[in-house]
């Protein structure tokens, strides 16, 4: 049961837009009033707000409020409000705090747990790719909350990597859950919400626009002690969530790269200007073991290589697994006759190209094919 406070917080960011300073400091004004839990109308009778930002708190009828909570409860999200006990209190501490967190899964424990974001380009370089898995895997299996954003490129590689260690991993997303958006990515954010969770400012279906990812940016670097940088061009939303996380006073760290590729301008000018030189994962570790001592393992993150399971076993699971498949990834796994594929070859699928993708990231998920050199997929 959802009271006014929740309803106020909604109201307010619908009436005043999402990652709003304007929309922030209403709220606070009315937190701190303590009528956060009253109707909006007796809440203005009681405040010195102007006549204008009177009119258009009235404006928006709590029936809209009434629509997203019941869109939130069909979909099994939790709506997280600022000042609730389960509200990240890394969150409340940067600039426009989001009133509201959508919230799909279990939300972890950033108060307490290390954490990191790893960030990067949609279309990035094969080391790129790489490089983000192997991060991924190695910080999730020493005990470190894996944060990105969802997308293709390193966000998928760092998700999929800290999920094939067995850790936590979480997306936060510039588009409302459950949003008609990036259909390939469906099975590895299904997956992230069953152990870790999926995070938006935005209510469910909320489709994305041009603006909602920059603003989303804040929240990726406000909730990690620090952001890795894999790749970055000269201009880039990489280079967003980098200075968000340089304003908030948290960490940056940079893969350095060649500096006549244009891959790596972005990044090299981030280690230019004080950033963190990313060499190894152990720079990232020997800077937080000795305040998280307890859940830190280093020693776990080297045990064994950042791959999938023994091949060995990889007969028995696909027979154990095969029926849970989505009926796309099994045209594609059927349809496959040699053992290392591109995506060109699935044209005979009949299959929509979204399809493709997100089967192939489904059958990646299953440890039933892997990423190879030059855009190339084997079957394991």
């Amino acid at each position: 049961m959802f009271d006014f406070s929740t309803k106020n917080a909604l109201l307010i960011q619908k009436t005043f837009g999402v990652g709003s300073n304007r929309a922030f400091d209403i709220f606070k004004k009315i937190l701190d009033s303590g009528l956060i839990k009253e109707d909006i109308s007796k809440i203005i009778l009681n405040l010195n707000f102007s006549p204008e930002i009177r009119a258009k708190l009235l404006s928006v009828d709590y029936s809209v409020v009434d629509k997203i909570i019941e869109n939130c409860n069909k979909r099994n999200i939790k709506i997280i409000i600022f000042g609730n006990k389960e509200y990240p209190t890394v969150l409340s501490n940067i600039d426009t705090p989001p009133l509201a967190l959508f919230v799909k899964g279990n939300l972890p424990d950033f108060n307490i747990l290390p954490s990191i974001t790893i960030v990067g380009p949609r279309k990035p370089t094969e080391f790129g790719l790489k490089a983000s898995y192997s991060l991924g895997y190695r910080l999730a299996k020493a005990g470190m909350i894996v944060v990105s954003g969802g997308a293709l490129g390193c966000d998928s590689r760092a998700h999929i990597g800290a999920l094939k260690s067995g850790g936590i991993t979480v997306a936060v997303l510039g588009c409302g859950i459950d949003a008609e958006y990036l259909a390939e990515n469906k099975p590895l954010w299904d997956k992230i919400s069953q152990t870790g969770c999926l995070i938006s400012e935005y209510p469910p279906l909320t489709k994305p626009t041009r603006f909602s990812f920059p603003v989303r940016n804040r929240i990726l670097s406000g909730l990690t002690l620090g952001t890795v940088v894999v790749e970055a061009k000269e201009k880039s939303g990489t280079l967003s969530t980098a200075k968000n996380a340089l304003e908030q006073g948290r960490d940056v760290f940079v893969i350095p790269g060649n500096p006549v590729i244009s891959e790596y301008k972005g990044s090299n000018a981030l280690l230019r200007d004080g950033a963190k030189p990313l060499i190894d994962t152990s720079d990232i570790f020997g800077e937080y073991i000795i305040k998280y001592p307890e859940y830190i393992d280093i020693k776990k993150a080297f045990s064994e290589p950042a791959k999938t399971e023994n091949p060995k076993n990889n007969k028995k699971i696909k027979k154990n697994i095969k029926e849970t498949l989505s009926n796309e990834a099994k045209i594609v796994y059927n349809y496959l006759d040699n053992d290392v594929f591109t995506v060109d070859d699935l044209v005979g699928t009949e299959l929509s190209s979204d399809d493709i993708f997100s089967a192939i990231t489904e059958l990646e998920l299953e440890e039933m094919i892997s990423p190879q050199p030059g855009g190339t997929y084997k079957k394991i």
